[in-house]
């Protein structure tokens, strides 16, 4: 799974890491990032996206769909 957040674009594998491995909301990204905090949580939904994909091409199910 860490290849997949690798594999995205420098803007979004920032966004997954700071939320999801360093803890920050999407609030604080903001700040950090100098971007709006709209903004924040529009590249962290498509960047979910992209991750899921990733991961379904590696074989990994989703599992909400379970």
């Amino acid at each position: 799974a860490r290849e997949a957040v690798l594999a995205l674009p420098p803007e979004d594998r920032a966004v997954i890491h700071l939320f999801y491995y360093e803890g920050y909301s999407a609030q604080e990204i903001a700040r950090i990032t100098g971007q709006l905090p709209g903004t924040v949580r529009s590249r962290l939904s498509r960047a979910r996206g992209k991750l899921r994909s990733l991961l379904s091409d590696q074989g990994y199910s989703d599992r909400r769909k379970e």
